[in-house]
């Protein structure tokens, strides 16, 4: 009895290293080996444009544009799953796999937007992809500054006047609520405008250097990033981790121009 008492503690043990084993080995593989896998540094892909490649650009900016605004997270997955599906034909189970994984970390807007530019010399090919984005932002029912914003400076990387913008937001606005306040849209549109917002946000001059921008940048994500401010209460919590969100669009407005 002794010795199968034993044997059975030895086979029970290996059975639970081999499935950690496996456990660990699933997960790294639906991290690194989807049907489609991204890069972990989750840069644009290199080599020819393909069908593959755009379907990484689609959900890289999805991804990107989702972290605007956390209102309706499923509703605006599940509508990136259905656009993918509807465009590029890729199973609905591998495009919300990607859309985790790039959730998982920072995306390089700026090396996205160069790809396009390198890739994409079809203005209608990237004004369907702003379109794209802009019905991502509508599926919580109104779009904020910050969304605007991030499409107006995307567009300003990509080629995609910020008028075209302008009017397709305006014309979604105008089907929903039947009206759209135009000035303040206008006035987001205009680069000489937001940057004036991006250095007030940091509390900076205007004739600030580059260097000044950085050094502010880093000073500031250090002392709102919500990693550092665990001990706070859920009040200030949600004020630190909103002033973050703020921090991080007025550098990105800044370097980008």
């Amino acid at each position: 009895m002794l010795v199968l008492g034993v044997v059975f503690v030895v086979i029970l043990v290996l059975s639970i290293v081999i499935l950690t084993k496996r456990q660990l080995k699933d997960s790294n593989e639906r991290k690194i080996s989807s049907e489609l896998v991204l890069k972990r540094s989750f840069q644009p892909p290199s080599g020819k444009k393909s069908e593959k490649m755009l379907f990484q650009i689609y959900i890289l900016l999805a991804a990107w544009m989702m972290r605007k605004n956390s209102m309706k997270p499923f509703e605006k997955q599940s509508f990136v799953v259905v656009y993918i599906h509807d465009k590029f034909k890729i199973d609905s189970l591998v495009t919300a796999n990607e859309l985790d994984l790039v959730n998982e970390t920072s995306i390089h807007v700026r090396s996205v937007a160069n790809w396009i530019v390198q890739k994409m010399p079809d203005s209608k090919e990237r004004a369907d992809l702003i379109d794209f984005l802009i019905d991502l932002v509508f599926v919580d029912g109104d779009m904020i500054d910050r969304e605007f914003t991030a499409l107006i400076r995307l567009g300003e990387l990509i080629g995609v006047r910020s008028m075209y913008i302008e009017n397709k937001v305006i014309e979604f606005r105008k089907r929903i609520f039947g009206q759209s306040n135009n000035a303040r849209l206008h006035e987001i549109a205009n680069s000489g405008t937001r940057r004036k917002f991006a250095l007030a946000i940091l509390d900076l001059s205007l004739n600030a250097t580059d260097e000044e921008i950085k050094k502010r940048y880093r000073t500031l994500a250090k002392k709102y990033h919500p990693d550092g401010n665990l001990d706070l209460s859920e009040e200030q919590k949600t004020t630190y981790a909103q002033r973050f969100l703020e921090i991080q669009d007025a550098y990105e407005e800044l370097i980008s121009n």
